[in-house]
Parts: C-alpha cells; sequence; structure tokens
C-alpha cells in the first residue's frame, strides 16, 4: 500500500477503471492484435463476471495498478469486494503502508465459456 488504509476503506474502484469487453470476440481481437508476451499477460489479468445478480457474464480486465494486487491465504487476505457482482474492493483489515495488499482470486467464478469463448 502507498499509505495507511483503515479497514472499510476503499482500496480499488474496478468499476472506473476496468475494461469490460461487449463480446469474447472483441476480447478475442484484442488479446491477438498484442504482441505475444504482452497478450499472454492479458490473458492471466483477465476473469469472467457478473456485473449485476443474474446478468450475463462478462470478460473483464484491468489496465492498471490494481493487477499488482496479489492471491492471498485466507488469513493474509486484506482486501475483497463485497459480492461477486461488485468491483469495489473494500479493506478487511487495517493496512498499513508498504504493506502488501492481498485478494482472493475465486471470488469471481471465471468461467470463459460462459462468456462465449468455447466449451
Amino acid at each position: 500500500a502507498s499509505r495507511d488504509i483503515q479497514k472499510g476503506e476503499v482500496v480499488h474502484d474496478g468499476s472506473k477503471s476496468d475494461v469490460v469487453f461487449p463480446t469474447a470476440m472483441s476480447w478475442r481481437r484484442f488479446v491477438l492484435s498484442l504482441p505475444r508476451r504482452a497478450a499472454c499477460d492479458m490473458t492471466e489479468w483477465s476473469w469472467t463476471q457478473q456485473l449485476e445478480e443474474g446478468g450475463p457474464m462478462k470478460i473483464l480486465t484491468s489496465i492498471n495498478i490494481s493487477i499488482l494486487m496479489n492471491m492471498g491465504t485466507p488469513k493474509q487476505i486484506n482486501a475483497v469486494p463485497k459480492s461477486s457482482t461488485s468491483s469495489l474492493f473494500y479493506a478487511t483489515q487495517d493496512i498499513k503502508k508498504g504493506q502488501e495488499i492481498l485478494t482472493d482470486y475465486e471470488i469471481y467464478e471465471t468461467r470463459f465459456d460462459l462468456a462465449g469463448l468455447g466449451d
């Protein structure tokens, strides 16, 4: 963290910066337009998510500092959204300046098949 963050404070607002692809084909075109190394990174930084309860599965990616949030063990996790449809990450505990911000990658069930990519 670049500063002290209090429990309950918004750590990251993905609704302002995450890229939501309108279709699976638009995500595929984007990834295939990138140099190979960047394309590999982009596939690692992409996930699927319903943005509203019962809504369609979308493909999202982050092209910002939030991609540096790593996966933590259950005891280490200190930033998560309140629901699987949210892109707002909240601090679950006080986070000190210099402490790593760790999240749970499993909060979003990444199912590219449900977003239109293959079976």
